[in-house]
């Protein structure tokens, strides 16, 4: 037996529908009765291999958060981006309806931690789909602030009921010190008891970090963050 023998479970879906929803981004469904195996909680992401594990054992992996899960069939959602376009972006682009996708396991990346009375949603249009899921996972009765931010109006897109309910800024070249004033500015007032999500590019993801913790001008009890990604900021 090989000391290299597979650690993991590669499980099989088949990708029910592909749209194209803003410039960068590519909505897919996939049904997988695999899915019925895991217990799913908002925060959840899966590894999709872009080629035939059997056939290709060296397939690359992209990691993938989930934008929304439908326990009765079994469908599952995704926002896929395609600013790098590395390999997962050329792979959503050529990937048809009908086609069987395979994936390890899913798995939780992030807490969904509802004690606070306030929360900060934070993010890129990279993670606009997962802050989405994060804000419907949310009880109606905690106060949602958000912030997500593009560096062009056609690369936001709607939640999948088509509304929008977070607030997005346009934001030149996303200027990293553009980014924390507009931060500062809308951060609400006399909030206590707040926990902030900053998902996003991993640059951007840092900056804001760094700027939020600590800061006295701020009551933030947990600050959770998730990087995808590097797209530069200048």
């Amino acid at each position: 037996m090989s000391n290299q023998a597979r650690t993991f479970e590669i499980f099989s879906g088949i990708i029910l529908q592909k749209n194209k929803i803003a410039e960068h981004t590519y909505h897919i469904k996939i049904q997988s009765m695999d899915f019925s195996r895991i217990h799913y909680i908002p925060g959840f992401s899966i590894d999709i291999f872009l080629s035939n594990p059997y056939y290709n054992p060296l397939s690359a992996v992209r990691r993938y958060s989930f934008w929304n899960y439908e326990p009765v069939y079994h469908v599952a959602d995704f926002a896929i981006n395609t600013f790098s376009n590395g390999k997962g972006a050329q792979w959503v682009q050529t990937v048809q309806e009908g086609d069987t996708i395979f994936f390890k396991e899913p798995s939780s990346e992030i807490s969904m931690n509802d004690t606070a009375d306030h929360y900060f949603l934070i993010g890129d249009t990279i993670a606009l789909s997962h802050l989405y899921e994060i804000n419907r996972a949310l009880s109606v009765s905690k106060q949602v602030s958000s912030f997500i931010f593009a560096e062009h109006q056609e690369d936001i897109f709607p939640d999948l009921d088509h509304s929008f309910p977070l607030e997005t800024h346009i934001i030149e070249s996303l200027n990293p010190q553009k980014i924390i004033e507009l931060i500062s500015l809308n951060f609400p007032e006399h909030k206590t008891n707040t926990i902030a999500y900053i998902l996003g590019a991993s640059k951007t993801v840092s900056y804001i970090y760094n700027y939020l913790k600590d800061n006295p001008m701020y009551d933030i009890s947990t600050i959770y963050i998730k990087s995808f990604w590097n797209k530069t900021i200048i």
